[in-house]
C-alpha cells in the first residue's frame, strides 16, 4: 500500500513524546514571492565544518535500507525556487505534518531512538523528515539539495528536520513548527547534516567545532557507504543485526 493511501487513513495525534508536536499551523504559501516580500532576498548559506559521523540512528536506518542512502553527485546544483516549488514545499510540508500521528521512539519501538518510515502508527521527528525527503523525490526533487538534519534545541534536546537547499537559500521543513523557514531563523542550535555529494556523509554545521582537516577523497559514486562495506564485510560475526538493532543517541 502507498503511503499517500496509508497516511489517509489515520488522524493527527493529540499530542508526543520526545519531538514535541507542531506549535504553530499554516504555511508562508505564496506570500514568499510577494513583490514586497523582504524574505525574496536570496539567505546566506548554512557554514559546513569537516566531515563527522552519521548519527547512529541513520547508520541503522541505512542497513536496514541500503537502497535509500545510496546515491550522490559530484557536481550539486541548487534547485529553482519558484511559485510553484514553493507551493509544493509547503503542500508536502504541511500533508505530512498534518497526516502522521506524532508518536514517540519509546512509545513505537520501545526504544531511545529509531529512525525509520512512519507507520500507520505514526512516528517522531526524525520518521517525519524521512517522509518529506522521499515524497519530494518522489515529485522531482533532486536528493542531494534534500539534507536530514541535526538540531539541538533550547532545553538540550535532540530534534531532526528537514533542510531543503534552493538558490534562494535553505529552508527548513519542521514538525515543530508548520512554518517554512529560513535556516538561520529556526530556533536551534545547529550540530550535523548530510553532505550533499554523498547522501551517507554528514558534515559539521557547529562552528564552535569546526576543524581544518585534510578530508579523505570522496567514495567513488556508485560505492555503498563505508560503514555498509564494513558490515558486510565482517557479517560473519552478526555485525549487521548488532548495529541495526542496536539503540542509538540523538547526536552520536
Amino acid at each position: 500500500m502507498s503511503w499517500l493511501r496509508i497516511v489517509a487513513l489515520v488522524s493527527v495525534a493529540a499530542g508526543m513524546v520526545g519531538c514535541q508536536a507542531p506549535g504553530q499551523v499554516g504555511s508562508i504559501g505564496p506570500s514568499f514571492f510577494d513583490e514586497t516580500a523582504s524574505v525574496q532576498l536570496v539567505v546566506a548559506s548554512m557554514p559546513e565544518g569537516q566531515r563527522v559521523m552519521a548519527p547512529y540512528g541513520y547508520i541503522g536506518f541505512c542497513v536496514r535500507n541500503p537502497d535509500e542512502c545510496g546515491g550522490g553527485t559530484n557536481m550539486p546544483q541548487d534547485t529553482a525556487l519558484t511559485p510553484e516549488s514553493w507551493a509544493e514545499l509547503n503542500k508536502v510540508n504541511d500533508y505530512v505534518n498534518r497526516s502522521i500521528p506524532q508518536v514517540s521512539d519509546s512509545a513505537l519501538y520501545e526504544r531511545a531512538e529509531w529512525w525509520a518510515y512512519p507507520t500507520a502508527s505514526g512516528g517522531d521527528c526524525e520518521d517525519l523528515a524521512l517522509m518529506k525527503r522521499k515524497l519530494l523525490i518522489e515529485r522531482g526533487w533532486a536528493p542531494e539539495n534534500l539534507l536530514l538534519s541535526v538540531v539541538r534545541e533550547w532545553n538540550g534536546d535532540g530534534h531532526a528536520v528537514l533542510v531543503v537547499k534552493t538558490d534562494r537559500g535553505e529552508f527548513v521543513l519542521d514538525n515543530k513548527n508548520w512554518e517554512i523557514v529560513a535556516w538561520s531563523d529556526a530556533p536551534y542550535q545547529w550540530i550535523k547534516r548530510q553532505s550533499r555529494e554523498r547522501p551517507y556523509l554528514w558534515v559539521n554545521l557547529d562552528a564552535r567545532t569546526f576543524r581544518n582537516v585534510a578530508e579523505a577523497e570522496l567514495p567513488p559514486l556508485g560505492e555503498p557507504a563505508p560503514f555498509l562495506a564494513a558490515i558486510q564485510k565482517n557479517n560473519p560475526a552478526m555485525l549487521r543485526p548488532g548495529v541495526a538493532d542496536a539503540p542509538t543517541a540523538a547526536f552520536n
